[in-house]
């Protein structure tokens, strides 16, 4: 797949937890962009500080609206509470002002087959749910017959989020399930708990499921090895690691 040059236009921004946002951007040249679930894309970073920077970034959109698109992501910060070039940027842009991207890119990262119906797991940590959301809404507006599960692991209660376009997934499609898993929840907590290969362990999960993994590299490779350590094969687990932006 090509990366091309690209404007868009900053619509709406959400903050949907401490430091997270969803971006929602507009087409502006071209006025529709061709891209899938598990693609991203990189945004030029002109922020005034020194020379622009890239930095990239996966859809959390499944692409079947081509005239917009969403990016979620956390604020990274140093030490200091300095943002990170890019987070910062994001996190900061004016409504309506048009940013720079090329994209989109990543073919093949996490492409679902939509003639594959055995049940898929997807497992995120923080804002790697962005392209396993995706990749739900594309099986969902495909009205795919799998059963779809998808797992967020959040560390306290107050991170969580993304549960009212959950719910509204669920209600478009009954094959879709989903469970936010806090690490560190407290005495007084009722929901599910643990980080996600502990919470994995006391899953049933079916034996011909699939896998889809996103998140830091650290949980990506914690839950792969649960994975495999509770017999599933390698090849049925797709998976994406990231650092900080």
């Amino acid at each position: 797949m090509a990366s091309t040059p690209f404007t868009a236009k900053l619509l709406v921004r959400r903050n949907l937890a401490k430091d997270i946002y969803e971006v929602t951007f507009e087409l502006v040249n071209p006025a529709e962009l061709i891209y899938d679930a598990g693609n991203f894309l990189t945004v030029k970073v002109q922020d005034g500080i020194t020379s622009p920077v890239m930095r990239a970034y996966t859809f959390a959109c499944s692409g079947c609206d081509k005239t917009i698109f969403k990016l979620c992501f956390k604020v990274f910060r140093d030490e200091s509470g300095k943002a990170g070039r890019g987070s910062g940027y994001l996190s900061t842009l004016p409504l309506g002002e048009i940013a720079e991207f090329f994209g989109p890119a990543g073919e093949g990262d996490f492409a679902v087959n939509l003639q594959v119906e055995n049940p898929l797991w997807l497992l995120a940590t923080g804002t790697g749910v962005a392209p396993l959301k995706a990749v739900a809404e594309k099986l969902t507006h495909a009205k795919s017959p799998r059963k779809i599960h998808l797992m967020l692991g959040v560390s306290l209660p107050e991170d969580k989020f993304y549960e009212e376009d959950f719910t509204k997934l669920q209600e478009a499609n009954p094959n879709f399930t989903y469970q936010i898993c806090v690490s560190r929840p407290g005495d007084d907590y009722t929901g599910c708990s643990g980080r996600i290969p502990a919470v994995l362990e006391k899953s049933e999960i079916p034996a011909d499921a699939e896998f889809k993994i996103c998140g830091s590299v650290e949980s990506v490779n914690g839950i792969k090895t649960k994975l495999l350590e509770l017999g599933f094969l390698e090849e049925k687990i797709d998976s994406s690691g990231f650092g900080a932006a």
